[in-house]
């Protein structure tokens, strides 16, 4: 009996010693309790906070730049400094996405797709996605008419607001861009534009929405406590999460289906026809499949909608705060494009502050944001610590847009910042929203094309102002996979025609 007792603390006590005790040389962070690592540490600054973001934010402040970490089973390190996150991102040892099951469960136990997957499988897809997607649009002439199309419907409903005799209507702006910004990207995926009243559309949107206001971009506990998925379904998240992505897999699936009956091999229209000509190709490499088309048209739904829709959303959260910026974008508007037509992507070379209005938009809301995870590929080292094979690797991109010592007042929204002395657009090499190298973002240029087209296209036709009688909008965000404006309404009132 004893000796079994003996036996059970001294197993007990291993495990402790194991499961607390840090890799040589591992980033400094706070101190790793069993079976939690750091969990509490970092959840009780995200509450005090209110943001994981700034959560880590803080322990750089304590521990520097590069933060260790470890959630559950998930070893982390968080980069807070320019220097860090640039040698990261254009390291080849961290290229590896990470893995596990919110990884895996969201693709149904297999990773596909091109956000999170890497190595051959992650080249041999983007390589194919970005030359068909540039094909039908993306980078193209073709890619313009997509926009300025979306910009002109998307103005057309904005005039058919219930003006009053003044000319005034009252607007939520939080779900105005949505699926105008989403109809871009799905026009040259799969020939397809939805309807602003769309209700099923609607009804997926309301739950992405949910979905990522409750996950993070580095997990959730079923992740970081694979028990949790059995013991605690519904408070791990995990049964939400299952559901969400099987209407969106049903959504997407059915679309699939649509478009298989009318496929044509020798008249392609979209990327689904090119990815469909493929599968029944000769040439067919193993990483194809159909529910890797479906995985990628998930992953471009979701990130398509998610982050450029929320770029807009703080765009005009601070157009509202900051009208001088709104009155001189459009006096550049007035002097470039006039108001006999809506403003096209050409005019963009000859709108400098216009141009600068959408960096800084994509600046203050991707300065409250993280990086997709990397992984180690193999142990390496980082700045000068070491960091062990399958670690996850994190950028946190208010290190670098939200640097005080760098940009010096960060959280004034300030369009000049991008303007040099002979009015030109500069962009430093700080400014990281897009990422850098083999990784920077493959929508970059749908997604700066889409804020830059909408926003000038409404501002040249409406005013946008705080509503009579009502607080200004707080700057305050919802947490979540990344963060987004809380909800406010704007004053729309119809510009004049010049007399």
């Amino acid at each position: 009996m004893w000796l079994a007792v003996v036996l059970f603390f001294f197993i007990l006590g291993l495990f402790v010693y194991y499961d607390t005790r840090k890799p040589h040389n591992f980033p400094p962070g706070p101190a790793w309790l069993p079976v939690l690592g750091s969990a509490l540490a970092v959840n009780k600054l995200r509450k005090k906070t209110g943001y994981l973001y700034q959560a880590t934010g803080e322990l750089a402040k304590e521990y520097g730049p590069v933060v260790g970490l470890r959630v559950g089973k998930d070893r982390q390190v968080v980069l807070c400094g320019y220097e860090g996150i640039k040698e990261m991102l254009t390291r080849e040892e961290f290229d590896g996405r990470p893995q596990g099951p919110f990884y895996e469960t969201r693709t149904w136990g297999v990773r596909r797709g091109v956000l999170l997957t890497d190595e051959d499988f992650w080249q041999e897809q983007r390589r194919f996605v970005l030359r068909h997607l540039k094909e039908f649009g993306f980078g193209r002439r073709t890619m313009s008419d997509l926009v300025e199309q979306e910009a002109e419907q998307l103005v057309q409903a904005f005039r058919q607001l219930k003006f009053t005799g003044t000319c005034v209507a009252c607007m939520g702006m939080i779900d105005a861009f949505g699926v105008y910004v989403l109809n871009t990207l799905w026009s040259m995926l799969a020939g397809i534009r939805y309807s602003h009243t769309d209700s099923e559309l609607k009804k997926l949107q309301g739950l992405l929405t949910e979905l990522f206001a409750n996950i993070d971009m580095v997990g959730c506990l079923f992740s970081q406590f694979p028990v949790l998925r059995f013991l605690a379904p519904e408070l791990s998240g995990y049964k939400q999460f299952i559901y969400i992505h099987q209407k969106l897999w049903e959504f997407l699936k059915a679309e699939l289906d649509k478009h298989k009956q009318t496929f044509k091999p020798d008249e392609l229209r979209d990327f689904m026809d090119a990815y469909l000509k493929m599968l029944s190709s000769e040439q067919k490499k193993s990483s194809f499949s159909e529910s890797q088309l479906l995985a990628i048209c998930m992953d471009m739904f979701m990130a398509g909608s998610e982050t450029t829709t929320k770029s807009l959303g703080f765009c005009f959260l601070n157009l509202l705060l900051y009208p001088e910026v709104q009155q001189r974008a459009q006096a550049e508007i007035d002097a470039v494009v006039g108001r006999d037509r809506l403003p096209t992507l050409n005019d963009r070379p000859n709108m400098p502050y216009m141009e600068a209005t959408v960096l800084e938009a994509v600046r203050v809301f991707m300065g409250k944001t993280f990086s997709i995870p990397h992984r180690a590929l193999k142990d390496t080292e980082l700045q000068g610590y070491n960091i062990p094979k399958d670690t996850m690797v994190i950028c946190n991109f208010s290190g670098t847009l939200m640097d005080k010592e760098f940009w010096g007042d960060p959280e004034v929204f300030r369009p000049d910042r991008f303007i040099d002395a002979e009015g030109k657009v500069v962009i430093p090499e700080q400014y990281t929203p897009f990422g850098y190298g083999k990784h920077r973002c493959m929508g970059e240029t749908l997604a700066k094309s889409n804020v830059f087209l909408f926003t000038a296209s409404l501002l040249q036709n409406f005013n946008f102002s705080i509503p009579p009688g009502t607080s200004p909008p707080s700057t305050d965000a919802i947490d979540g996979v990344t963060p987004s404006p809380k909800p406010f309404k704007a004053l729309v009132t119809l510009r004049p025609l010049p007399s």
